[in-house]
C-alpha cells in the first residue's frame, strides 16, 4: 500500500512504536547472508578487539511514499570496495555515542543536516567478521526530503530508494558474485538494477521485517 499524505505523517511514529515492541534480531538479518558466511559458519558475536561503527538508515517522505538513501562507494583496495551501503563508518573518540557516529558520518558523506533528523531507534548490531566491525544501524526520520551533497572522495553516487519496492518478494534474488578473488552465491536486493547485498542487505532486511510485522506500509 502506498500511503497517503496523512499516513506519511504518522509513519515515523508507528515505526518507532513497532521497533520498541522488540527487534527481529540476527536470524532475520542472516536471511540475506551470502553463501560464504553460511559455509564458513561465520561468528555472529565479536571478540574483544572489535571496531565499533554505525550506519544511518534515513527515512523520509518523497513522491507519496517513504524513501531511504544508499551510497555507492568508490573502487579502492579494501574490503568494501565498490559496494552499495548506507552512509556510516567507525566511531571516533569525539563521538559521545553510536547515534552521534551515524549522524556525523552521514553529514560527512552525503551532506545531511543532523538538526533536521530525528533518531527513532537502533536496530540489532551486526558483526562483520571480514572487517572485524560491530555495526549498529541507526533508524532516523527527516520530515522532508533532505538536501544531499555527496563527498566525491567517498561517494560515487546516491540511490534514493522507495521502501515499498523492497517489501515485494520479487526484489530478492540470488546470483554468483566474485568477491576478493572468490566466487560465492549472494542473496541480494535488486533495486532497479542496483545490487544491494552483504551487511547492508542484512541490516535492511531487519528493518523491512519491522515494516511488515507492523503493517506500516
Amino acid at each position: 500500500m502506498i500511503p497517503g499524505p496523512k499516513d506519511i505523517i504518522t509513519v515515523s511514529r508507528y515505526l518507532k512504536e513497532e521497533i520498541n515492541r522488540g527487534l527481529p534480531g540476527t536470524d532475520v538479518q542472516w536471511q540475506m547472508a551470502s553463501s560464504d558466511r553460511m559455509a564458513k559458519d561465520f561468528p555472529r558475536v565479536p571478540g574483544k578487539d572489535v571496531t565499533t561503527a554505525a550506519v544511518l538508515i534515513l527515512l523520509y517522505p518523497y513522491m507519496n511514499s517513504i524513501y531511504t538513501v544508499f551510497m555507492q562507494r568508490p573502487e579502492y583496495n579494501g574490503i568494501h570496495s565498490g559496494q552499495i551501503s548506507f552512509p556510516g563508518g567507525r566511531m571516533e573518540i569525539s563521538d559521545k555515542d553510536i547515534v552521534r557516529t551515524a549522524l556525523r558520518e552521514a553529514n560527512e558523506e552525503i551532506g545531511t543536516d543532523p538538526s533536521r533528523i530525528s533518531v527513532l531507534d537502533t536496530l540489532t548490531p551486526l558483526f562483520i567478521p571480514v572487517s572485524n566491525m560491530l555495526v549498529t544501524p541507526v533508524v532516523s526520520w527527516s520530515p522532508d526530503r533532505p538536501q544531499f551533497t555527496r563527498q566525491p572522495e567517498e561517494v560515487v553516487f546516491l540511490i534514493e530508494a522507495d521502501i515499498t519496492k523492497f517489501l515485494s518478494g520479487s526484489i530478492v534474488k540470488t546470483r554468483p558474485l566474485e568477491v576478493r578473488g572468490q566466487t560465492m552465491e549472494v542473496r541480494y536486493f535488486d533495486y532497479d538494477g542496483h545490487v544491494i547485498w552483504g551487511a547492508t542487505a542484512m541490516m535492511l532486511n531487519e528493518l523491512l521485517e519491522i515494516f511488515r510485522r507492523g503493517k506500516i506500509l
